[in-house]
C-alpha cells in the first residue's frame, strides 16, 4: 500500500506540474518562439477624419459641369487613367493611397477637381469601356481590388493629409518642391528612383529659339551662338535651373514649358546649326514617379516601403 500510494502521489504530482507548465508556459513559448510570429504586415494608424464615412469629391467634367462622387468610386477612374490595370499589385496600392491623399487636399476647400493631366487624370466608366472593351471587367476588377486594399488610407505629415504630388518619370532623380515650385515642403524632397527614364532628343533651329522665348539668336554670327547658349544653373537633382541664350536668362521651367520638352533633366549641345536638347523623363518629377512605382515591387517592396520612400517622413493612417 506505501507503495502504491507513493505512485498515486507521484502521479497527482506530475499531473499538477504538467498543467501548470502547459499554462504558464504556452504565452511564453508564444512570446519567444519566433516562427510564432505573424508574416510582415502594412501597419496602418487608425485615426478618423470628420464627415469621412461617406466622403464624396467634387468632379469638374470636362463640359465644365460639376458632379459629386464617393472617394473610393472616383479613385477607380483615376487608376484607370493614370495607371495600367496589368501594372503590379503593389504598385496600384501606392497609386491609390497617393490618389486619394492628392484628392482629399486639392478639394478640402471645397472646390472641384478636374479630370485631366491638371489634376488628377479621371476615366469615366464609359470612357473606361471604350479603351478596354472585352477586357474592362477583368481591369476594372484589378484596379478595384487595390482600391479595396487601401480602402480610407491615407498620407499624413504632421496629422495633416499631404499635398501627394507625382508625375510620369523622374529620370532617375525626383525633384524636391522647393527647387520645383519654390516651395520648401518637407516630405517633397529630392530621391533616387530605380526607373529606367525615357531619353529623348529634340532639335531647335535658332528661328524657333527666338520665336518662342524671345531670344535673338538668329541675328548672331554661328560661332557666337555656340558660346550664347549655357546652362548657368541646376538644381540639387541635376535639373537645369536656368539658362544663358545669349542676353536673356531664361528658367529652366519656362524653357520647358515654352518648347514642349518633357522636363528639366536636359542636356543642350549644338548640332550643326541647331541646338539639341536632350531631357530625361517626363513631368515634373516632384514626389512619386509612377514609373518607379511599378519598377519597385519587382524589387519586392510594399506600397507602403514604395510611399515611404518617395514621401519621407509621412505616415499612412486610414481615416475611415
Amino acid at each position: 500500500m506505501p507503495q502504491k500510494l507513493g505512485h498515486w502521489k507521484l502521479y497527482i504530482f506530475s499531473s499538477i506540474t504538467t498543467v501548470l507548465l502547459l499554462v504558464l508556459g504556452i504565452p511564453l513559448m508564444i512570446i519567444n518562439n519566433p516562427r510564432s510570429s505573424i508574416a510582415k504586415e502594412t501597419t496602418v494608424k487608425e485615426t478618423r477624419l470628420a464627415n469621412t464615412d461617406e466622403h464624396r469629391i467634387p468632379l469638374q467634367l470636362k463640359d465644365g459641369q460639376v458632379i459629386e462622387i464617393p472617394m473610393e468610386e472616383y479613385l477607380v477612374g483615376v487608376l484607370a487613367g493614370e495607371m495600367s490595370p496589368l501594372d503590379p499589385l503593389e504598385a496600384l496600392k501606392a497609386m491609390a493611397v497617393a490618389a486619394r491623399s492628392y484628392a482629399w487636399h486639392r478639394t478640402s476647400n471645397g472646390d472641384p477637381i478636374c479630370t485631366t493631366i491638371h489634376c488628377q487624370v479621371w476615366l469615366s466608366p464609359e470612357e473606361r469601356q471604350e479603351r478596354w472593351g472585352q477586357k474592362t471587367s477583368d481591369y476594372t476588377g484589378l484596379i478595384k481590388q487595390a482600391v479595396k486594399d487601401t480602402q480610407g488610407q491615407f498620407l499624413v505629415y504632421d496629422n495633416d493629409v499631404i499635398l501627394a504630388a507625382y508625375s510620369d518619370s523622374c529620370g532617375g532623380h525626383t525633384e524636391s518642391a522647393a527647387d520645383e515650385w519654390g516651395s520648401d515642403i518637407p516630405y517633397l524632397r529630392s530621391v533616387t528612383c530605380p526607373e529606367k527614364p525615357v531619353i529623348k532628343d529634340i532639335l531647335f533651329s535658332p528661328d524657333e529659339l527666338d520665336a518662342k522665348l524671345g531670344t535673338t539668336l538668329s541675328a548672331m554670327k554661328p560661332r557666337e551662338r555656340i558660346k550664347a547658349v549655357q546652362v548657368t544653373d541646376k538644381t540639387s537633382s541635376g535639373r537645369t535651373k536656368t539658362v544663358q541664350i545669349g542676353s536673356t536668362e531664361v528658367k529652366g521651367s519656362r524653357l520647358r514649358a515654352a518648347l514642349g520638352l518633357p522636363s528639366t533633366d536636359m542636356k543642350i549641345n549644338w548640332n550643326h546649326n541647331e541646338i539639341e536638347i536632350e531631357t530625361r523623363g517626363n513631368g515634373h518629377a516632384v514626389g512619386m514617379c509612377q514609373s518607379g512605382d511599378i519598377t519597385m515591387p519587382i524589387e519586392r517592396k510594399s506600397y507602403d516601403e514604395i510611399l515611404a520612400h518617395y514621401y519621407p517622413g509621412t505616415q499612412l493612417k486610414r481615416m475611415y
